[in-house]
């Protein structure tokens, strides 16, 4: 799902626009256009400030921010370890999902990689992943597709 807004304020006329991409859980991209300047939105973050309404109205705890060009990239820290199982789709990890969901925006493995902060690498990688259980699962959904199409005739 991806939401897209603006928040401007009066404090600079005519500034330049930052691109921001909110990631607030493992299936949600929000695009915004803030009027910082893209150092002083990670700084502010990552110092543990919510420069933005919408950063305020997150859920408690610490966000990470990184820039990638002229784009911040914000998402909540994540505890080191194996990747947390969503109930909604346990056959994928959470980078896996998170890579799918920005290919699926049109991003290359280069810009996945700094907004995920992993290397070009791990993101083929995840990639790779999620092509093996697709093509590990295929038959096994058109047998269950071909099955109850059969019961219907």
């Amino acid at each position: 799902m991806i939401h897209h807004a603006r928040y401007t304020s009066s404090r600079l006329p005519e500034t330049t626009l930052t691109r921001l991409l909110y990631l607030p859980d493992d299936a949600t991209v929000i695009q915004l256009e803030v009027d910082l300047s893209p150092a002083e939105l990670v700084a502010a973050v990552n110092a543990g400030l919510r420069p933005l309404p919408i950063l305020r109205a997150a859920p408690a705890g610490k966000l990470s921010a990184s820039q990638v060009n002229a784009t911040v990239v914000i998402a909540p820290l994540r505890s080191p370890g194996r990747p947390r199982r969503n109930s909604v789709n346990a056959n994928l990890t959470r980078r896996q999902r998170q890579a799918l969901e920005l290919q699926s925006r049109g991003f290359n493995s280069a810009e996945i990689a700094a907004m995920l902060n992993l290397s070009r690498r791990a993101v083929n990688y995840h990639l790779n992943q999620v092509r093996q259980r697709i093509r590990g699962e295929l038959p096994e959904l058109l047998k269950s597709d071909f099955d109850e199409l059969e019961s219907l005739l």
